[in-house]
C-alpha cells in the first residue's frame, strides 16, 4: 500500500489554528460585552493569560465586567486565569 504525503499531512493538526480560533472567540465575546469593537490582532492569549492591547478606558471596562466575560469564555471552552 502506497502512502502519499498529502494523506499524512491531512491527519496532522494545523499549527496555530486553535490559537487563532481562541483569539477570534475572545474578541467576539469582548466586543459583545463591552460594546466596542475588539479585533483579534489586539489579543494575546497564552498559558491562561489574556493580554488585550487597548486604551486604559477599555481595560477599565474590561475589569468591571470581568466575571461576566470569564463565565462566557468558560462556556466556550476557554479558561482564563489572568487578564492584563
Amino acid at each position: 500500500m502506497e502512502k502519499r504525503l498529502s494523506d499524512i499531512l491531512a491527519r496532522l493538526p494545523i499549527p496555530g489554528l486553535k490559537e487563532s480560533n481562541d483569539r477570534h472567540t475572545i474578541a467576539e465575546v469582548l466586543s459583545e460585552q463591552l460594546g466596542i469593537p475588539i479585533q483579534p490582532k489586539q489579543i494575546v492569549f497564552k498559558d491562561s493569560i489574556l493580554i488585550v492591547s487597548s486604551p486604559p478606558v477599555v481595560k477599565s471596562a474590561l475589569h468591571l465586567k470581568r466575571k461576566d466575560i470569564l463565565s462566557l469564555l468558560e462556556k466556550k471552552g476557554i479558561s482564563i486565569q489572568t487578564i492584563k
